[in-house]
């Protein structure tokens, strides 16, 4: 495939976890968990070890909403606040907030809020779609997502507040999902349709030299008038060739070329993209206002284009001299290496800065399963170690950027040997600590977050929050994820166990001796 084509030259490798550098050290478990009481030790070691069990896992949703019928809203959220949601999430409002964000800051570490509640076209599995979000809904959410961020420089003391927030909620998933899938059209036949010329000159080496990537391709005129019969490009004054985010423009504003791909970008979609539009616009006024940082998160396969697109337009518009937005990256898509480096290049050629993401991804087993219904590739790398090479090839490129002061990005995972590689190379290129953030999720990773913010590193808690029942399908996803980084290895459970041992026998020391 042709992210792996890349790795073939990149020199990247689980080495770098194992080599003389910076590195994450976890032998002093009194400094590590310094912020824990004993009960959320205790319930941190009962609910990553639940994550650990398949069975449980593969039906946590459908379990939680079960037992909120069977015990009532009521005491169900009740028991919620004190496990699974206790350990994911920060609470309910603002006020139940407070507390977490304010006790991370005393650990060096910073707090990302992310309002978990989502929408999703019904019958994602299939191509039919039936949902829709009525535009009173959007604009609660807007209001909603406009507290928010007010609400993370209020309680986010001392550094810059961030916020993230899915664009989902802000629009009918239905039409998100059909202008998605003009998006892909466009793509599908660029991919098909050009030729290669590597201009990439100011990324990586092994980016430029891999023909495979779009962002080293161009469609030419003359390529179209042969292919199709007839100039898509009559109507306008262009001549040579276009690069990708070119084409896809040309397209879109072009209904006549869209129609002879089979494409029609109904008014419908129009004005939903249109208003759409404008509540992004007010979110990024409010985060300009207040000098705030947010990230827009990933959704999925058959929406994320959209979310891309109208993301890269914020960015465009908006990052010029400080970041504002942040796209997010799933590096488990094997079309993410073609994805980024296209935007990267964009920005590099655009004057703006890119504001990144990089995260592993969060919709596996879902995305894989609306592949084998559906009878297509898998849009996943067949294996972990695929996704984690793709992850640490992508580190590279944006560090490249980053050094040219055309992005900013936060590196999102709970990977030690990614991390490690990451601290090494800001070693060994002389960045300062504070230009390359790092993030885990709330109630994950302890020792990682904390480790980071004691070696001086900017490191962010991303903390859910949200009404208890909206937020379960983030809840769901948590322990499915969990799956992987709990039960694939026993390290953190491990130190929790530890912990509590040297608290338990400090404690009768203590008694032994008065």
């Amino acid at each position: 495939s042709q992210i792996l084509i890349m790795f073939k030259s990149s020199g990247i490798n689980a080495e770098y976890g194992h080599t003389e550098q910076p590195g994450l050290d976890f032998k002093d478990t009194e400094l590590t968990y310094r912020s824990k009481s004993w009960l959320e030790l205790v319930r941190s070691l009962l609910v990553l070890k639940s994550c650990t069990y398949p069975l449980f896992v593969q039906n946590a949703e459908t379990l939680m909403r079960a037992s909120r019928k069977i015990l009532g809203a009521r005491t169900f959220d009740y028991i919620m606040k004190r496990s699974f949601y206790g350990q994911f999430a920060g609470g309910e409002n603002i006020a139940e907030l407070r507390p977490c964000v304010e006790n991370l800051a005393r650990y060096d570490v910073r707090t990302m809020l992310n309002y978990s509640v989502e929408a999703d076209v019904v019958g994602h599995v299939t191509d039919s779609v039936g949902h829709v979000t009525d535009e009173s809904s959007c604009e609660k959410h807007l209001e909603i997502l406009l507290h928010a961020i007010q609400s993370s420089k209020d309680v986010c003391a001392g550094g810059r507040p961030f916020s993230s927030f899915k664009i989902t909620g802000l629009t009918s998933p239905d039409l998100l999902y059909q202008f998605a899938e003009i998006l892909i059209g466009i793509r599908s036949f660029f991919e098909q349709q050009s030729t290669v010329s590597c201009t990439s000159g100011n990324l990586p080496e092994d980016i430029r030299s891999n023909t495979d990537l779009l962002v080293n391709r161009v469609i030419t005129r003359d390529a179209l008038v042969h292919i199709t019969g007839s100039d898509l490009f009559n109507s306008a004054d262009i001549t040579g060739s276009l690069d990708y985010h070119q084409f896809q423009e040309f397209m879109l504003n072009n209904p006549d070329a869209l129609a002879k791909l089979g494409l029609a970008l109904t008014e419908e979609i129009v004005l939903g993209n249109a208003r759409l539009q404008d509540r992004l616009e007010q979110i990024v006024r409010k985060a300009k206002k207040l000098n705030a940082g947010i990230m827009v998160d990933a959704e999925q396969t058959y929406l994320q284009p959209a979310i891309d697109y109208f993301t890269r337009l914020l960015m465009r518009a908006h990052n010029l001299e400080q970041v504002y937005i942040f796209n997010t990256y799933q590096c488990y898509l094997k079309s993410t290496a073609s994805t980024l480096t296209l935007d990267l290049h964009h920005a590099m050629g655009s004057g703006y800065k890119l504001g990144v993401k990089l995260v592993r991804g969060a919709y596996m087993e879902q995305e894989r399963g609306r592949a084998v219904e559906l009878g297509y590739e898998s849009p996943i790398h067949e294996s972990k170690a695929d996704t984690d090479r793709a992850y640490d090839a992508m580190i590279d490129a944006l560090l490249v950027s980053l050094q040219q002061d055309k992005c900013r990005f936060l590196a999102g995972t709970h990977n030690d040997t990614s991390i490690n590689y990451l601290m090494h190379r800001i070693s060994q290129l002389n960045i300062p600590k504070n230009k390359v953030y790092f993030g885990q999720l709330y109630g994950l990773c302890d020792p990682t977050t904390f480790q980071l913010g004691l070696n001086g590193y900017t490191v962010f808690k991303a903390v859910a929050w949200g009404p208890v029942p909206a937020v379960l399908p983030f809840l769901a996803r948590r322990a499915q994820e969990n799956t992987g980084v709990v039960g694939g290895e026993t390290r953190e459970l491990d130190l929790l166990k530890a912990e509590l041992w040297r608290r338990f026998t400090r404690l009768n020391l203590k008694l032994i001796r008065s």
